[in-house]
């Protein structure tokens, strides 16, 4: 997979927010495709806009922003094989 948005929402410097930030990132490292995947951390405290035109409702919310298939996971994101594979994004770790 190339050329995946990844948009991760959260409010503020939550421990929570920090808790979603550190699993996105060891979510990227895992991904086989992680130079294809573009990231992008919107603080809905400063930006309110953009969640109301997600319509986010809760945070931390990851969005894959896709035209075909767009996904949607409410949380810290900890568990990150699980969070792949709803994604639909191979980890270094699955075999063909």
């Amino acid at each position: 997979m190339t050329n995946l948005l990844l948009r991760l929402y959260i409010a503020g410097p939550s421990a929570t927010s920090r808790r979603a930030e550190q699993n996105l990132r060891r979510l990227r490292d895992v991904a086989k495709a992680r130079d294809g995947l573009a990231v992008e951390i919107i603080d809905v405290l400063k930006n309110p806009e953009l969640a109301e035109q997600a319509a986010i409702i809760a945070t931390p919310t990851l969005a894959l922003e896709h035209p075909v298939r767009p996904r949607r996971i409410i949380g810290d994101l900890s568990d990150v094989e699980r969070v792949l594979d709803f994604l639909g994004i191979e980890s270094e770790g699955t075999r063909a």
